[in-house]
């Protein structure tokens, strides 16, 4: 449980941390928002494309082989942040980073559902949950900390310690055999997800240039890599995806959700930082002090969104939460350059609330929608889902701030983006959110709880 619980706080601990640094991390550079989304997307790219592929690796060569390689690919690419002379070694770097952080997610739940018995299943489970929500508090807070007084590269090397106690751990507790029985891996299909996944977002990053001449043959490459993954996985007898489960509505739109929800506050994570130190002046530290309280309601207030969902259903909490999450976004872009830290702290409150009514419910839909058999199938596709969903939200916002002209953008020589960009990601995110809501609530039939 400890050698688990240290992977997922270090994994989480990271995704939370590195926003808060990004502002500093484009000064220091002397680069861009366009460039600095990719320390963010690259890092979820290889993630969202390996997740699925570790959890194969894990039953073909043994859960502890893969878990504590990932351990040492997520340590050693951490080092490699902290040391990084240019933000594209950052970015490669962070790639790397994703790649043992893939097999830190996909493994860790599935190594505490084989060792746990069942009657202690749910409570080891509901301890993973704990450190995940540990994991984002601390994050905004330590990250601010780091950056203030030891400068950003900090945040990547405050992981080396915790990386090491976790490579120890493994090698103590963790058993490195292979299992016996055979297990084929669908590493193609593996590697057309990646594809994939990276040419969608490249075309999104593409879009937001006038006169990229690579557009078009990005959206081309994109839809021959969807149409092979698509008849891959479907003539496949072990596909890496099995579409068949698709045609559950309540799976699809509960999925669809989670993809949209995670797009929007992905969006709005990855801009927040800048508004609270490029906009409003603040502190690192001080924007740690402002995005916690987030994590905090959703730790704290999540539990009662449960109870709410299995009283009346996914369908009331897990709309409403929609819609709350799109209210408090949207909220955001009527603040200007004197707002205080009580309105902002106001407006991070009531997003927390929207997701710990959202996140529930729409979490029990999705795992409760297949049979018991693919609950581990479920769990994955909601992994899949959040980060997929964090990464395009990130492409998003790097998009839409690019879309205003130079002279729009701060005379930092930075590109650091101007209130009006900023502005801009939050009013538009409020339709993402709202053809979330709808999907929500048009497409979920189920009125009691799911069993």
């Amino acid at each position: 449980m400890l050698n688990v619980a240290v992977g997922i706080y270090m994994a989480t601990l990271d995704a939370s941390v590195v926003n808060v640094a990004l502002p500093t991390i484009v000064n220091s550079f002397g680069t861009d928002v366009k460039t600095v989304a990719w320390v963010v997307m690259g890092y979820l790219i290889v993630i969202t494309g390996c997740l699925l592929l570790m959890g194969g690796l894990a039953d073909l060569l043994g859960q502890g082989r893969i878990y504590l390689l990932g351990f040492i690919t997520f340590t050693a690419g951490s080092g490699l942040c902290g040391l990084s002379p240019t933000i594209y070694f950052l970015i490669m770097s962070r790639l790397i980073q994703g790649l043992g952080a893939s097999a830190l997610m996909a493994i860790g739940p599935a190594i505490i559902t084989s060792v746990f018995p069942q009657k202690d299943r749910g409570q080891a489970l509901g301890i993973t949950g704990s450190i995940v929500s540990v994991g984002f508090i601390t994050g905004p807070l330590i990250g601010g900390f780091l950056v203030e007084h030891l400068g950003w590269r900090s945040v990547f090397f405050v992981n080396l310690p915790i990386g090491v106690l976790g490579i120890f751990l493994s090698l103590k507790v963790l058993e490195k055999r292979a299992p016996r029985k055979k297990v084929s891996v669908d590493l193609w299909g593996a590697f057309l997800l990646f594809f994939l996944i990276t040419s969608l977002l490249l075309v999104l990053n593409q879009m937001s240039q006038s006169s990229s001449r690579l557009l078009w043959p990005l959206v081309g490459f994109c839809l021959v890599m969807s149409m092979l993954f698509i008849t891959r996985e479907l003539r496949s007898s072990t596909p890496l995806v099995d579409l068949r489960i698709f045609r559950r509505q309540l799976f699809s739109v509960s999925l669809c959700s989670s993809l949209l929800v995670f797009w929007v506050s992905g969006a709005h994570n990855f801009i927040v930082p800048f508004f609270l130190q490029n906009i409003l002046g603040f502190s690192p530290s001080e924007v740690g002090m402002l995005v916690f309280p987030l994590a905090l309601t959703v730790m704290v207030i999540a539990p009662l969104g449960g109870r709410l969902s299995d009283r009346v259903g996914v369908r009331l909490p897990a709309t409403a939460g929609l819609i709350i999450i799109s209210l408090s976004i949207f909220s955001f872009s009527m603040l200007q350059k004197d707002a205080s830290q009580i309105e902002i702290i106001g407006r991070q409150i009531f997003m927390g609330f929207g997701i710990a009514f959202f996140s529930p419910a729409n979490n029990s839909a999705i795992i409760g929608s297949l049979p018991s058999a693919k609950v581990g199938l479920a769990s994955s596709f909601l992994a899949l889902s959040r980060n997929l969903g964090m990464a395009i939200g990130v492409a998003f916002a790097e998009m839409v701030i690019s879309f205003k002209s130079a002279d729009q953008l701060s005379g930092t020589g930075t590109g650091v983006p101007t209130l009006e960009a900023i502005q801009g990601v939050w009013k538009l995110t409020v339709v993402i959110g709202g053809v979330g809501a709808f999907l929500s609530w048009a497409g979920r039939r189920e009125t009691k709880k799911v069993k």
